[in-house]
């Protein structure tokens, strides 16, 4: 045989390496799209501006690498993962009845393909563990990125301010830290994803990068003051660990757990009015939950009065022309992600959802993601996650990619 012809075995560890190098430019990639390091455009709408083109432009470079790459695995995530694409495609029909069809199309095929893109991922070679690495070195880059554009845009690493078209940021007594043009609340989300996936990989392998990198995560959620962001993190800590520890404890474990929770339910409206009251003093608006509870009286009020907006929505991503008028901040959201699906798709969009919903809360009794589940599940309680971004990408994947840990440790 002529030695041009002989094809030489390709290692296990060659095709990770080359896996991992792959997935960390898909993933980059993603993050540049929904990260907002360009100014300009209208934040609350894609469909408008330069980065309306840049933020399509990337997704559609994704795309491209991921069917030339992986195409056997996107038809696999297809056949296999049917399920978390119900809510997308619902969304994609709502766009005959938004007030913003262009508007809903769009966002509607994004959550579709960044979707597929994560089923594609879980479907591939990659570990559990490589893709918290993968996450983390792309995280790590992106907070780079920002602190070098804050230097060009403000002329300072670390800008607490204003981003460049965004007067709603912030209150007038808050000044949080941000990075480029990106919303402060949305720079503590990727601040608490560095966090939880940078702890995972130190308490697997003690590395010193990752305890500062862990660092660096508290002191940007404290920068950011993204305090629902903060208090969602702490809890999602405990919540992973409560969920290891009972593990290794088995029956002893869940007899510990179940006393745990009702000391906590017997607690429970002491610990409140006492956090709420010493609370108040350094958040004055916490009894409102900075605006969001009145805001969300008047979404149900106002869906509840009409039955076909009840049942269709507005049009997903178009709660804006509902919630606009609803409070005195003009609010481009409901401020809550299960209020926001209902608000977008209607009760038929929040049926759609439901085997996500489901697959979420048992996710968030492994022990691999109980963390990031309950901090996503948690917080969606103050923002609308269920939508394509970095935070809804990441969390979808991570927990795809923990089950199949767990079923193959099983």
């Amino acid at each position: 045989m002529h030695p041009d012809t002989v094809k030489f075995p390709v290692t296990k560890s060659a095709c990770l390496k080359r896996e991992s190098r792959r997935t960390f430019l898909i993933v980059l990639l993603v993050f540049s799209a929904f990260f907002r390091w360009l100014p300009g455009g209208n934040p609350l709408d894609p469909t408008t501006g330069v980065r309306a083109l840049v933020e399509i432009g990337l997704l559609g470079v994704v795309e491209v690498l991921s069917f030339f790459w992986w195409a056997k695995r996107l038809w696999s995530a297809l056949l296999n993962g049917w399920w978390l694409l119900l809510p997308s495609g619902w969304a994609v029909l709502t766009s005959l009845w938004s007030p913003s069809p262009s508007l809903t199309f769009v966002k509607a095929t994004e959550l579709f393909a960044i979707t597929l893109l994560a089923g594609a991922i879980w479907r591939g070679s990659l570990t559990f563990l490589d893709w918290l690495r993968v996450v983390q070195w792309a995280l790590m880059f992106l907070v780079l990125l920002g602190i070098g554009l804050n230097v060009v845009y403000y002329n300072t690493p670390f800008y607490y301010g204003l981003p460049p078209g965004d007067d709603s940021a912030m209150g007038p007594t808050r000044v949080r830290f941000t990075l480029a043009a990106e919303h402060p609340l949305v720079v503590g989300h990727l601040f608490a994803l560095l966090l939880l996936v940078s702890l995972a990989l130190m308490v697997r392998s003690l590395r010193l990068s990752s305890a500062i990198l862990v660092a660096i995560s508290l002191w940007g959620l404290l920068a950011t003051q993204a305090r629902a962001s903060l208090a969602m993190t702490i809890a999602a800590l405990l919540w992973g660990f409560e969920r290891s520890y009972r593990r290794r404890l088995g029956r002893i474990g869940g007899l510990l757990e179940i006393v745990l929770f009702l000391i906590v339910a017997f607690l429970m409206p002491t610990l409140v009015s006492e956090t709420l009251e010493t609370a108040s003093v350094y958040a004055p608006d916490v009894d409102t939950l900075n605006g969001r509870i009145p805001l969300w009286e008047s979404v149900l009020e106002t869906l509840l009065s009409d039955s076909t907006l009840l049942l269709l929505g507005t049009g997903f991503e178009a709660t804006r022309f509902l919630t606009y008028d609803l409070a005195y901040w003009n609010p481009g959201h409901t401020h809550n992600g299960f209020l926001e699906i209902l608000a977008g798709t209607g009760v038929i969009g929040l049926a759609f959802y439901f085997p996500t919903m489901l697959f979420l809360v048992r996710a968030s009794l492994n022990p691999l993601s109980a963390s990031l589940s309950f901090y996503f599940m948690g917080i969606a309680f103050f923002n609308p996650v269920f939508r394509p971004e970095i935070l809804w990408f990441v969390v979808l994947t991570t927990l795809l990619l923990a089950q199949k840990e767990q079923q193959r440790v099983v």
